[in-house]
């Protein structure tokens, strides 16, 4: 019943965003970016005194409509972790620019940032989510069960102990029935449990 929650939670959070990444491939080059230069390329700390402004300004616009403050917020994680690589706050930063990536219907870069997270973070807590969250992604806003499948068997596979694996094998089970069909089999359970 997790699983289920997790997963309407997830969805309520992705509701406002594209099923399709048709933005993902417009051009940016409207959008202010940080400067480039060589003192702010070297200066982490105004990277993340940046970082820590929209990310202020993002809680504070509480219509979720400003889409060229998230894209700055964006631009601004994937700048620091690019230059920044070895830092600590690195990992923490990929996650939440793919949560943002998602918001802002970017899916496929959201996947990106959470394999990097994945694949080049390997002590990072929150890993074996980032493994899952790919798949949801690919099943609940991309609509591709069968990367969906790929990925969360790997969750299985890599983490079994995990209460990730637990929730990809609950997906597994789900990913391939009918609305109808998942609506039937929470009946029988429910039926079951009283």
């Amino acid at each position: 019943m997790r699983n289920y929650i997790l997963l309407a939670a997830f969805t309520a959070f992705t509701v406002g965003c594209s099923s399709s990444d048709q933005n993902e491939n417009t051009s940016t080059a409207n959008t202010a970016t940080p400067s480039y230069d060589a003192e702010y390329v070297s200066n982490k700390a105004a990277k993340l005194e940046q970082i820590q402004t929209l990310e202020k300004e993002v809680e504070a616009e509480t219509t979720g409509q400003d889409m060229k403050l998230r894209q700055r917020l964006l631009v601004s994680y994937a700048d620091y972790a690019n230059y920044h690589n070895q830092e600590p706050e690195v990992p923490e930063f990929l996650f939440r620019s793919a949560n943002l990536a998602v918001e802002i219907g970017k899916p496929r870069k959201a996947i990106e940032h959470l394999i990097n997270l994945h694949d080049g973070f390997p002590n990072y807590e929150r890993r074996v989510e980032a493994a899952f969250l790919i798949g949801f992604i690919y099943e609940s806003v991309l609509n591709d069960r069968t990367r969906a499948e790929e990925y969360y068997t790997k969750v299985v596979e890599l983490y079994p102990e995990s209460t990730w694996a637990q929730e990809a094998q609950s997906s597994l089970k789900l990913l391939y029935l009918t609305d109808e069909e998942k609506i039937k089999m929470f009946m029988e359970q429910n039926a079951d449990v009283k």
